[in-house]
């Protein structure tokens, strides 16, 4: 069983991305590019890594406008999945919003990531809409499911 009591969870800078592009590419099926990642830096943009002795295991991806948030990208390395740490990154991005007076956060999550769905669930996201056809699959397409939380104003 892997310790992950030294877990770190940090902005992600921009030495960061050869780890995070392998991420992605053994995550997602339509990975993004490592030109796409670079250009979600700025000051509107709020990336973090989980990490592990400096080894990504991690990431998000966000973007603000006013006081609402959008997670643009997230995914745990497959070989660390299901561990909990999904979870962690995600309380991570609630907290880290409500620090930046963020009252929404939404997301967009494929109908098929049934596991994702669910913790979305369970940390307080609720279906809002869905996107027809949004995704592209191996097969054709299939519908992105769009989720809202509400957070509690910080007082």
């Amino acid at each position: 069983m892997t310790d992950y009591s030294e877990l770190c969870i940090m902005p992600m800078a921009l030495n960061d991305l050869p780890q995070v592009i392998r991420i992605e590419a053994q995550a997602h099926a339509f990975p993004w590019s490592e030109k796409l990642f670079s250009s979600n830096f700025g000051t509107r943009y709020f990336n973090h890594v989980l990490s592990q002795d400096e080894r990504v295991l991690g990431y998000y991806v966000a973007s603000q406008a006013g006081v609402e948030a959008t997670l643009l990208n997230i995914a745990i390395a497959p070989n660390e999945q299901g561990k909990g740490l999904g979870r962690k990154l995600l309380e991570h991005l609630l907290d880290h919003a409500s620090t930046k007076q963020v009252e929404e956060i939404w997301l967009e999550v494929r109908e098929s990531n049934q596991s994702a769905h669910h913790l979305y669930n369970e940390l307080g996201f609720v279906e809002v809409d869905r996107r027809k056809g949004y995704y592209p699959t191996a097969e054709g397409r299939e519908d992105a499911i769009v989720m809202c939380c509400y957070l509690d104003p910080v007082v």
